[in-house]
């Protein structure tokens, strides 16, 4: 992991020599979230999605590249639910490493990837609010499909949501099987002379002759 964060950090200044090849952004918001298989249902556990970005720019409309974002995900017992769960919460802290493809036009750009994900520290508590974390085993490592779309309001500036889910399972006994879902929405800056965009008072293309 560390010599990823190196790798980013070393290509995020590069980004200032050579911003035509390669660009840097800041992103920070926060996200909702639910585990599959936890009988907690809905996306009610609120967390904080923050962290860096790099992409090499591959032409007017492709772009790939590496993220660092520190992720809080799990799940939450809504106040006004009926299910019958075993857990009340499930907190979950990682560490975030996607790899993205972008395919940008006009003032968007769509994204897909995967993501590697690092267990730093999670609490459970059972269904009457009592701590339970000794008593469930979780991986300290997990693996994520992530899918989003973001919209440049100006060249630095852009807003992002993101749908992700684990395809692997999060506990280490295979039953229940708990896998994390979660949808971000985050603020996005970008280091430099930031993104192309049309200008908003650009004419629309003449029609061609008939």
């Amino acid at each position: 992991m560390r010599y990823l964060l190196s790798l980013l950090l070393a290509v995020a200044m590069m980004s200032t020599a050579g911003a035509q090849t390669f660009r840097a952004a800041a992103l920070a918001g926060g996200s909702l979230s639910q585990v599959d298989g936890d009988d907690l249902l809905g996306f009610h556990q609120p967390g904080v999605n923050a962290g860096l970005r790099v992409v090499a720019v591959l032409g007017e409309h492709w772009r790939v590249g590496p993220e660092i974002v520190y992720s809080q995900q799990g799940a939450k017992r809504n106040r006004n639910s009926l299910n019958i769960s075993d857990y009340s919460r499930i907190h979950l802290n990682t560490v975030e490493l996607p790899l993205m493809v972008y395919y940008k036009d006009w003032r968007f750009t769509a994204e897909a990837g995967v993501a590697y994900q690092r267990l730093i520290s999670y609490t459970v508590e059972d269904a009457t609010g009592d701590d339970i974390t000794e008593n469930l085993a979780l991986q300290n490592q997990a693996y994520a499909l992530n899918l989003g779309v973001t919209l440049y309001l100006t060249p630095k500036v852009g807003v992002n949501f993101r749908w992700s889910r684990h395809f692997t399972d999060l506990q280490v006994e295979e039953s229940p099987r708990l896998r994390g879902r979660s949808l971000s929405l985050r603020a996005v800056y970008v280091f430099g002379s930031g993104e192309s965009l049309p200008s908003p008072n650009s004419p629309l293309p003449a029609p061609s002759p008939q």
